[in-house]
């Protein structure tokens, strides 16, 4: 899989941590990077000021009104064909941002996106969708893009790949879906 050749889908805590790593400016030169709506107007949002980590503002809308990212949207049925194939307890643990990055993933047939996030749950989705190529880590986002950086557990690689696996087993054992 050739990240650079794909448009990156990010997840609030992805976009977050960018920018407290500040990678975020150097992040938009190397990848063509795409936010849903949901992440723009809402999830992104969700970061603490009072810990000081973010060294300038995170403002999507404003950037998406620049054209200097992308914004998508998943069609209302789209968002409901994902959350119909699974059980209740797995549709309460799933953000409303990571549905929606789903959601166009599902309906994407040209394979030209990748989602990056850091999500265990987002992460198993993907791959009990019979999507494990349609996501990728932080970690080799910024190998590709050559802006390596010391990151927590959950944005590496192993730990994405830990919980691809998760969700394949899930996906042959049929776990996770609800019931008749």
């Amino acid at each position: 899989m050739s990240i650079r050749s794909k448009q990156l889908l990010l997840d609030a805590s992805v976009i977050i941590l960018a920018h407290e790593l500040d990678v975020w400016t150097a992040l938009l030169r190397e990848a063509d990077v795409a936010v849903t709506s949901i992440i723009a107007h809402d999830e992104s949002l969700f970061f603490s000021n009072e810990a000081g980590l973010v060294p300038a503002p995170i403002n999507i809308p404003a950037l998406i009104e620049q054209g200097a990212i992308p914004e998508l949207s998943a069609s209302v049925s789209d968002i409901e064909r994902v959350r119909a194939v699974f059980d209740e307890e797995l549709n309460m643990a799933l953000h409303d941002g990571e549905v929606e990055a789903i959601a166009i993933l599902y309906a994407d047939e040209s394979d030209s996106l990748l989602f990056c996030t850091s999500d265990k749950v987002a992460i198993r989705v993907l791959a009990r969708l019979g999507l494990p190529d349609s996501g990728v880590s932080f970690e080799e986002v910024l190998e590709s893009t050559g802006l390596r950086k010391p990151l927590p557990p959950e944005y590496r690689s192993e730990y994405f790949k830990r919980y691809i696996a998760v969700g394949q087993t899930a996906r042959i054992q049929g776990k996770g879906v609800p019931y008749d």
